[in-house]
């Protein structure tokens, strides 16, 4: 693929908000890498697995509760942006209370049902206070989560981010680094109420957003709702490859199995950096571009977060391919029998990311029922296909079987945006059909 000569100042300028996005991903990433490095090499992999399965759970568990709701946040909410006015503060107030009792549903159903659950995934014994700070966890994420999409859509995106995803690995980081944490339990309830406190504050950055004045953007909830319910099916795709192939990794192979499984995600999940940085920066420019009828800047907008995830992407991908090795020795020797889970898992992750935002776009552009067909289907054949392949594949099978299912979501996707806007997101271009027009 190539890439025109541009200035360097004038790329910098154009795409500042990207690259900050990237700058905070990575430090997120780097953060919650060197988190798994040092429970590695101080607990060992069970510690790993056991730390893994708690915070994915609940990450997972959150995006159960309010995944739609933070990308109709996004969408909906951009209109302030475009129209010069501020958010109304009762519909602020309204998609918390909303977020905060779905989260309260799910509490209600872990205190029920949860240790059968745990037991599942831990083959046995559920450890000490598992299922509480799993509860905290997922409060905290719901509030940052959807916090953070409410700071983006206002255009803070560096503070919404840092929000979302930096503040927190990184507090978990200095803690485990200070000698301070004696076990994993206790790098656990560090997590918990740092992100609870974090939670607070976003609250409190996000309320001069709003306003009681009557010049003010009045989003009621049940457009919020409408807008988010396919969403959820989305958001649930986007995070549930992580959470099953790591559950499926201990349910079937055991805890310490899902620590080396863990460890070779995440460093794939290195990528993700692009896909998460660049597109919570697009997501809102895409809703804007498409509320205000600019197909064609819709189109420039897709062309270039596709090129920007493949400029990033392949140099990161190649040097994980080629030194998987060295990269997993940081962890300890126990760690080196997934050396090919993580090149495969690399391969799949890079491949995802450079088919481009065509999910985001069938989002941000009334398209969310195809979306959600989608999403059922895919989820779907992740569920089932995924037990078979850690039976009969180990933690190799798990790896193939997330990777071949992400890439063919993300190609069916690249069609139907062809099919339904008209627009390449490779190269920006937009083919008039009936179906685009409309």
């Amino acid at each position: 693929m190539a890439f025109p000569s541009v200035d360097p100042r004038t790329l910098l300028k154009r795409h500042f908000q990207s690259f900050m996005s990237l700058a905070i991903r990575g430090g997120s990433v780097a953060s919650g890498f060197l988190v798994t490095v040092l429970i590695g090499r101080l607990f060992g992999p069970e510690a790993n697995g056991h730390y893994a399965l708690i915070t994915q759970t609940a990450m997972f568990m959150s995006v159960v509760a309010v995944g739609g709701i933070d990308l109709a946040v996004t969408r909906k909410f951009s209109a302030a942006v475009a129209q010069n006015v501020k958010i109304e503060r009762r519909s602020l107030m309204k998609v918390i209370a909303w977020s905060l009792m779905f989260t309260g549903i799910l509490v209600v159903l872990l205190k029920a049902g949860g240790t059968p659950m745990m037991k599942m995934m831990f083959k046995g014994e559920v450890p000490q206070d598992a299922i509480i700070v799993l509860i905290v966890i997922m409060i905290s994420r719901t509030l940052t989560r959807m916090l953070g999409a409410v700071l983006r859509s206002q255009k803070a995106y560096i503070w919404g981010q840092c929000i979302e995803v930096l503040i927190i690995p990184t507090i978990v980081l200095l803690y485990i680094a200070l000698g301070m944490a004696p076990g994993v339990e206790q790098v656990l309830w560090m997590t918990a109420l740092t992100g609870m406190l974090v939670g607070i504050a976003a609250f409190f950055t996000s309320l001069p957003l709003s306003s009681n004045d009557k010049n003010t953007l009045h989003v009621p909830m049940r457009d919020i709702l409408k807008v988010a319910m396919p969403l959820w099916g989305v958001a649930i795709f986007l995070n549930i490859a992580d959470w099953y192939g790591l559950a499926t990794a201990s349910a079937v192979l055991g805890v310490y199995e899902a620590g080396l499984y863990r460890v070779a995600a995440q460093v794939a999940g290195v990528l993700s950096i692009i896909t998460m940085g660049l597109f919570s920066v697009f997501s809102p420019q895409f809703a804007e571009a498409h509320a205000a009828g600019d197909m064609p800047k819709l189109a420039r907008l897709a062309s270039s977060a596709t090129r920007l995830s493949a400029f990033f992407c392949l140099p990161v991908a190649v040097l994980i391919f080629v030194f998987a090795g060295p990269v997993l020795s940081l962890f300890g020797p126990e760690f080196h029998p997934a050396e090919t889970v993580l090149r495969v898992a690399v391969v799949g992750q890079a491949i995802y990311t450079m088919t481009g935002p065509s999910g985001l776009i069938l989002a941000m552009t009334g398209h969310e029922r195809t979306n959600l067909i989608q999403t059922i289907g895919s989820s779907a054949l992740l569920l089932v296909s995924a037990p078979f392949a850690a039976r009969y594949g180990g933690l190799l099978g798990i790896a193939t079987c997330l990777a071949a299912v992400v890439i063919a979501r993300n190609l069916v996707s690249i069609w139907s945006v062809r099919r339904l806007t008209g627009i390449n997101v490779f190269t920006g271009s937009i083919k008039t059909t009936a179906r685009a027009e409309a």
